[in-house]
């Protein structure tokens, strides 16, 4: 490299270029193609080709977690979408409702027999039995 380059580079440079702590100049990038019977862009491009084959690995595992990341929140969306149309459904069913009752009679609801019975007789017994021994009927 000393005789094409007509200057010598040190051992100690060729050492720093080697661990990649200092860079190579154009001119001695370029004799060093030479010396080696090889284009210059085989030189620069296998370092660019490590670099760039590096930098799509990144890429590609922060695509991944990106990917992840966008199926948990759509299916997120998906959950609150759905409980939004199931709250609205109830919503309009109530407003429907409430559009049928009469506000005269609105107080004077009264249960079918079957229910007023069933009712009436676990009132009958809660009535009968010691304060301490009422529990709540199974659900």
């Amino acid at each position: 490299m000393a005789a094409l380059l007509g200057t010598n580079v040190g051992s100690t440079a060729i050492t720093r270029i080697e661990q990649q702590t200092r860079a190579v100049r154009l001119d001695e990038a370029v004799t060093a193609a030479e010396a080696l019977g090889v284009p210059l862009i085989t030189l620069v491009s296998d370092n660019y080709a490590r670099e760039n084959e590096a930098e799509i690995q990144n890429q590609l595992a922060e695509l991944a977690l990106t990917e992840q990341e966008w199926e948990r929140l759509r299916q997120k969306i998906h959950r609150i979408t759905q409980t939004i149309q199931q709250l609205s459904a109830d919503r309009e069913a109530f407003r429907s409702h409430a559009l049928d009752v009469n506000p005269e009679t609105a107080g004077d609801y009264e249960l079918d027999p079957e229910t007023q019975a069933v009712l009436d007789a676990r009132m009958r017994d809660a009535r009968n039995k010691p304060a301490d021994e009422i529990t709540a009927p199974d659900a």
